[in-house]
């Protein structure tokens, strides 16, 4: 059981509350939901204790409550001033050790056997992502992951980074058809040998092309190969780089210049380069490089961000809930006053462009590519 490496942990939680509420109320967007206790992080290490005590089993129900958690990491940082428990690797160890118990969601089937078979989430063919984005072989020390969600969903976030690559004559290299997703989805699901498989594949293909660096617009894809895969694999040949942080770096270089723009935004913190990987400054910086572009926050930003509901699987199980969630997000974007939402995520982008038309919403949901071509002095 993987869930008995955080015996310490899971036993020293003291139920003080603060994954609960805190600063800023509302820490846990399932909680605040839901309204369940056994959707909160000292819920879920209930479960896990009586797990370890065998009081409890593997099954469909006890799944169902341990996938309403996002993976957000909202609870690790206001648990880090307290007790210092690894609440989302706890609860991703539950879920690995239902996979070894032959437990996996009915829901979640379909996907698995989808990305399983087809190497991508949507299960459309490889040969996709080579008339989407046609495979480059020069020689580069740059190679742009653009990940599922941005090649069969939104293939214009890539084409817009590769515009600004372009403008700042940057040479790249690309994978096409021999890209798999990173894996992501496996492991919100406890999927661990077959997310291996997943970065074995990747990361041979990417020494094979013997570059220096990986970039990225997914958020999930980032923290993947950032973090996960030197979990799997051991240290990496290559940097991983998320494009906030490429932006930013052209940007203070002057290799790119901004045009003014006379607008309202605001900036939607994606947890997966926010509270895992502390890439908070970059995306703002980015921002307010645009001159004359007001950069207005909503008021849970940074470590206290509010998810968008795409994370952890939630979305696959309790649609409901994670659709909830997004509008909630849609509505703390409104009190800002813009009309335009920032983001660094193609899975940010479209929950809440999906949340900002179920609300009839006058937000638009922008893509931070977008936001620097759109001013890019050409």
């Amino acid at each position: 059981m993987q869930v008995e490496n955080y015996k310490e942990q899971i036993y020293s939680c003291g139920r003080c509350g603060y994954c609960v509420g805190g600063y800023l109320a509302h820490v846990c967007p399932s909680r605040f939901i839901a309204g369940f206790e056994s959707a909160t992080a000292r819920g879920r290490m209930l479960v896990a204790r009586a797990l370890l005590e065998q009081k409890l089993g593997y099954s469909q129900e006890l799944m169902s409550m341990v996938f309403t958690c996002f993976l957000c990491g909202a609870c690790d940082f206001k648990c880090s001033q307290a007790a210092k428990i690894k609440i989302t690797e706890i609860t991703r160890a539950m879920r690995s050790d239902a996979i070894n118990a032959g437990v996996l969601l009915d829901k979640l089937i379909p996907g698995a056997k989808t990305l399983s078979e087809s190497k991508n989430i949507y299960g459309e063919s490889s040969t996709k992502r080579n008339a989407l984005l046609p495979r480059r072989d020069a020689k580069a020390d740059l190679l742009y992951f653009p990940g599922c969600v941005i090649t069969f969903k939104y293939p214009q976030i890539a084409y817009n980074t590769l515009k600004i690559l372009n403008a700042a004559e940057i040479t790249f290299a690309l994978l096409g058809e021999e890209e798999w997703c990173c894996g992501n989805p496996f492991l919100f699901m406890g999927m661990l040998s077959e997310a291996k498989k997943f970065a074995l594949h990747n990361v041979e293909r990417i020494k094979a092309k013997g570059v220096k660096t990986v970039l990225t617009s997914c958020a999930g894809c980032y923290k993947v190969l950032s973090q996960e895969y030197p979990k799997i694999l051991g240290e990496l040949p290559f940097k991983v780089v998320h494009i906030t942080q490429f932006l930013d770096g052209l940007i203070d270089k002057g290799i790119i210049k901004l045009k003014s723009s006379y607008a309202k935004v605001t900036y939607h913190d994606p947890c997966e380069i926010g509270r895992y990987a502390g890439i908070y400054e970059e995306p703002r910086n980015v921002i307010q490089s645009i001159p004359h572009l007001k950069l207005v926050e909503m008021e849970k930003n940074r470590e206290n961000s509010w998810c968008c509901g795409g994370g952890g699987s939630v979305n696959i199980v309790h649609t409901r809930l994670a659709l909830s969630v997004s509008e909630l997000r849609i509505r703390h974007a409104e009190e800002t006053g813009a009309k335009t939402l920032v983001t660094a995520c193609p899975s940010c982008v479209q929950m809440l462009e999906l949340a900002s038309k179920r609300k009839r919403s006058e937000i638009k949901v922008v893509d931070i590519a977008s936001l620097v071509l759109n001013a890019l002095k050409l």
